[in-house]
């Protein structure tokens, strides 16, 4: 029985079983009439790999769409990363988080983001931070 009202019977469009749940396509699956889970994942997964999204835009490398990182927002990275670059991002932006961008000393617990006419990258120092605005 596929509804909670109908006693009407469903079948797949695709297998032809009898549903006990109705999965709807998607328009750009080209299918019309109702779908059984296997036949709704096997759709899915073969549409999801067509897409050309499936690359690192980093160094290209198809490692597979379930394998793929989304980028963090401020790294300004649009798109979807492989494993070994995703970890290259993240290490280079904790770098930046950890150290001065001016001076390389060791940011403590309080760290300053630089102002934007400045046009600096990472974090900076309370020494710098005090430099900079004095002048």
């Amino acid at each position: 029985m596929v509804g909670l009202f109908s006693k009407e019977k469903a079948f797949c469009t695709v297998c032809k079983k009898e549903l006990s749940h109705k999965h709807k396509p998607k328009k750009s699956w080209n299918v019309t009439g109702s779908l059984c889970g296997n036949c709704h994942v096997d759709l899915m997964k073969e549409h999801f790999e067509d897409d050309n999204d499936n690359k690192c835009v980093l160094c290209g490398a198809t490692p597979g769409s379930f394998n793929l990182w989304k980028s963090k927002k401020e790294w300004g990275v649009q798109g979807w990363l492989c494993k070994p670059c995703f970890d290259q991002k993240e290490k280079q932006d904790d770098e930046l988080k950890k150290f001065c961008c001016l001076c390389g000393a060791k940011v403590g617990f309080i760290s300053y983001a630089p102002k934007k006419e400045w046009n600096l990258k990472g974090q900076v120092c309370k020494n710098c931070w005090n430099s900079r605005t004095k002048n």
